[in-house]
């Protein structure tokens, strides 16, 4: 079926999402180093939770999952919501945006590695060097990051939070993928819209206990929130979503590849982060892509 877009209006809104999602390393990190860490994390998502609702409404019909289902949905919110907000949130108080870009980067090699136990596929020999090329170029930048104005020990924390946060997402595609294999009664964007409103419901007692109200919220912050939860998490996914269904998943995958890229030049132009670039940042994500290639081009029977 053709698109019913121009192609050009397809990969402007690709572009995008790459853009969009980029940027939104430097604006958590100026969240995060400014705002009540739970309250940033909940809010974020009671921006983005009723949008879901009203696309998944107008798209396709609001459907309640069965019983049977709910404690899948509930791992999904859990892993892509809370334990991803915790490394998000609180690696950015830590560590450099622009680092913590790349290394989000190797989202679809860990993917890949959980695949393996989780879901059968077979770990091919250029899968096995492409998870080398992907864990060398993040050993890399945990090493000789140029954003040396942060203490070692602080920033080595920082990238291990937002590694952990990766592995959370990870968890979450993975968990996502069986669910719609075995013939989940929801569309992803249904699983997407239920598990973020059961990873919100999660994060609201430990917002309370941290009394938000009591912090004096600026405009920035609620900016960068709004831009969070509105433009990188609803508008994005729905760019996406269509991205792939007009150029398929392949072709809008590719663009993926642009977010650390993006997110480099957001936070070493965002003058009160003061992030620093270097030849660390080149070689990183040159392994890291290389890795994410690697892992992409395997044969069904082996990882996808």
């Amino acid at each position: 079926m053709e698109p019913q877009r121009p192609l050009w209006t397809t990969y402007a809104m690709m572009l995008t999402v790459a853009v969009i999602w980029g940027a939104a390393w430097p604006v958590g990190r100026a969240l995060a180093l400014a705002a009540p860490p739970w309250s940033a994390m909940a809010l974020r998502y009671c921006f983005a939770v009723p949008l879901l609702f009203m696309w998944l409404h107008f798209a396709e019909g609001v459907r309640v999952p069965p019983r049977s289902e709910w404690r899948t949905l509930a791992l999904m919110g859990v892993t892509s919501v809370v334990l991803y907000q915790i490394g998000f949130i609180f690696g950015m108080r830590e560590t450099a945006a622009s680092d913590a870009s790349l290394l989000i980067a190797l989202n679809p090699v860990m993917v890949a590695l959980l695949s393996v136990p989780l879901l059968g596929y077979r770990l091919t020999r250029n899968a096995s060097i492409g998870l080398a090329s992907g864990f060398a170029g993040v050993a890399l930048i945990f090493l000789v990051s140029p954003n040396e104005q942060i203490p070692l020990e602080q920033r080595l924390y920082g990238n291990g939070l937002i590694l952990f946060g990766a592995a959370a997402y990870s968890i979450y595609t993975v968990t996502l993928r069986g669910y719609l294999l075995r013939g989940g009664s929801q569309s992803p964007l249904g699983a997407l819209t239920w598990a973020s409103l059961i990873g919100t419901l999660l994060l609201l007692p430990p917002m309370l206990a941290e009394q938000p109200w009591e912090h004096a919220w600026t405009m920035d912050e609620w900016a960068f929130l709004a831009y969070l939860g509105v433009l990188s998490t609803v508008v994005c996914y729905a760019f996406y979503a269509m991205g792939v269904a007009d150029i398929g998943a392949p072709r809008a995958a590719s663009f993926i590849n642009l977010v650390p890229i993006f997110g480099i030049a957001t936070a070493v132009m965002w003058p009160a982060l003061n992030e620093q670039f270097g030849l660390a940042h080149v070689a990183s994500f040159a392994l890291v892509y290389a890795s994410v290639r690697l892992v992409n081009m395997q044969p069904p029977e082996g990882i996808d």
